[in-house]
């Protein structure tokens, strides 16, 4: 018996993939993308008395600062992703990008290099400071793990 050459077996390519149901959990995303603030602030504050301890006030400071930057970025890219997402509800397609993006990305990069320039900022806390939401979505993972029944 021959088989058709344009079947394919499940899971193979040219098919629909399969379907798993409606989500379990719809607010699942929404819950953790509430906790990720206090995770953020947790591992903060658990980090910075080490980075004192090890780098001194202007380290701590300097992670300080870094970490605000952290969380002013993981604001950032959650609203961002918002809008993106219900922009290509509505239309359908992604927006372009403008000069008003380009713009905004090139006041970080002269902000950042006034900053590392003319300040005594201690760059690898600051650095380490950007890490803290890295450091919170690993939290929060280990949150969800544990959590499970």
């Amino acid at each position: 018996m021959e088989t058709d050459p344009t079947e394919h077996e499940p899971g193979e390519s040219g098919t629909a993939p399969p379907d798993h149901g409606p989500d379990p959990d719809p607010g699942f995303y929404g819950r953790a993308l509430e906790r990720m603030p206090w995770w953020i602030a947790l591992v903060t504050a658990i980090a910075l008395p080490f980075v004192w301890w090890r780098m001194g006030a202007i380290g701590a400071a300097s992670f300080g600062v870094g970490a605000i930057g952290g969380y002013w970025n993981y604001v950032g890219v959650c609203r961002i992703a918002d809008r993106l997402s219900q922009t290509v509800a509505q239309t359908g397609r992604a927006p372009r990008g403008g000069p008003r993006g380009f713009l905004r990305l090139l006041f970080i990069v002269v902000a950042a290099f006034v900053i590392i320039r003319f300040t005594h900022i201690h760059l690898a806390a600051a650095f380490l400071g950007l890490f803290t939401p890295v450091a919170a979505v690993m939290v929060e993972i280990l949150y969800e793990l544990g959590s499970r029944k």
